[in-house]
């Protein structure tokens, strides 16, 4: 009886394996390449991933068989950014491109139900886009850049400003309204992730908990996916630099190159300036930020510009042309501060409070003396 036992056991556990495989057949057309690649997406926007498996093509077609355990979205392709995505699902894919467009490809896949659901959003979003109509904007700005022709450049930039945020527009209620109508499986909560999640606002610990509660409204099997697991790391981050809490330290050296750290100004309100000398929009800021220190001058209120610029002669001649004249902190190299503050873009400008905590973020122009004006008597 064990005996018998231990072979249906072993029988189940073989029919497990063979239910979470992913057999994927496919061709690549026209396209004139040697070795394909299946990876774990680690940047969508560059199309970086890490390999999971690769495939010689013979004859212009390829073979993958691979456990599928995690549903989700990988990357199926020749290297970064030339490539495609396929939906990680139990059975037998068949793969070919549909689209090849500026190095990337859009594969057609047929005997999956979830990249059907990505295909058709796709599809849907490539009209409700009009993308025809931005390709050719993207054209003409293109062949300007080739004639080195920068008025032409601005002006169709600035003509065609108006049709990229309706697009955009167009595209976030498709995005919501297909996210809504998926929230029981894994493509929903992929699209979630990938399209709404990042733009949110997180700055405070009432909008993290929101978005804790908003999440668990994704069905069982969306929330097995990493999708939740991914997301809630990222929470966690915010959550250690949201207004209220205490400001990360920050350490690095200052332009006499001696050591300087955040908690040196503790008793003190603190603008806290993320910016690099090659950033054209964080040097903009610096007329702002010298009208603040001017402004609350005597009034226990300081300035510390942050920056990771890896030529100390270009950070120190940038802070000398702007007349920054207030303390600076030159990161070390390799530094993780970045994503300890949640940072995603240049200039991130903060407010520190006297006991260290943040009282706000994501200050511009006015603001930095407006807001400091809230706190400071």
């Amino acid at each position: 009886m064990k005996i018998i036992n231990l072979i249906i056991g072993i029988a189940c556990l073989l029919g497990a394996c063979h239910s979470n495989r992913m057999r994927i057949e496919g061709e690549i057309g026209d396209i004139k390449e040697n070795k394909i690649y299946l990876g774990e997406i680690t940047n969508t926007y560059y199309g970086l991933f890490d390999p999971i498996d690769s495939a010689e093509i013979e004859e212009g077609k390829f073979t993958f068989t691979v456990d599928c355990a995690k549903k989700q979205m990988l990357f199926l392709g020749f290297r970064p950014g030339q490539g495609g995505m396929v939906f990680a699902e139990a059975g037998n894919l068949k793969v070919k491109p549909a689209t090849v467009k500026k190095g990337g490809v859009v594969w057609e896949v047929s005997g999956s139900v979830l990249n059907n659901k990505y295909r058709d959003f796709l599809k849907a979003c490539a009209v409700v886009r009009n993308d025809r109509l931005l390709d050719s904007l993207d054209a003409l700005f293109f062949t300007a850049r080739d004639r080195e022709d920068r008025e032409e450049m601005a002006r169709i930039k600035e003509e065609s400003m108006p049709y990229y945020e309706q697009a955009q527009m167009a595209e976030d209620q498709l995005v919501r309204q297909t996210v809504d109508g998926n929230m029981e499986n894994p493509f929903g909560i992929y699209l979630y992730y990938s399209k709404l999640f990042g733009r949110k606002d997180f700055s405070t610990k009432e909008n993290i908990g929101a978005e804790r509660e908003y999440q668990k409204n994704f069905g069982p099997e969306a929330q097995q996916t990493p999708y939740i697991a991914l997301m809630n790391a990222q929470l966690d981050r915010y959550a250690g630099c949201a207004i209220g809490a205490v400001a990360p330290e920050i350490t690095g050296r200052d332009t006499l190159g001696n050591p300087i750290k955040l908690s040196d100004f503790r008793g003190k309100y603190v603008i806290v300036d993320f910016w690099d000398s090659y950033c054209h929009w964080c040097r903009e800021e610096t007329p702002w930020l010298r009208k603040a220190l001017e402004a609350f001058k005597g009034k226990n209120f300081t300035i510390l510009g942050v920056s990771d610029d890896r030529k100390k002669e270009l950070w120190l001649a940038a802070i000398k042309e702007d007349h920054s004249n207030w303390d600076h902190l030159l990161l070390p190299p390799k530094t993780d501060i970045f994503t300890t503050y949640c940072i995603k873009g240049i200039p991130h400008i903060i407010l520190v409070g006297p006991d260290g905590k943040i009282l706000a973020k994501e200050m511009r122009h006015e603001e930095l003396t407006d807001v400091p004006a809230n706190f400071i008597k």
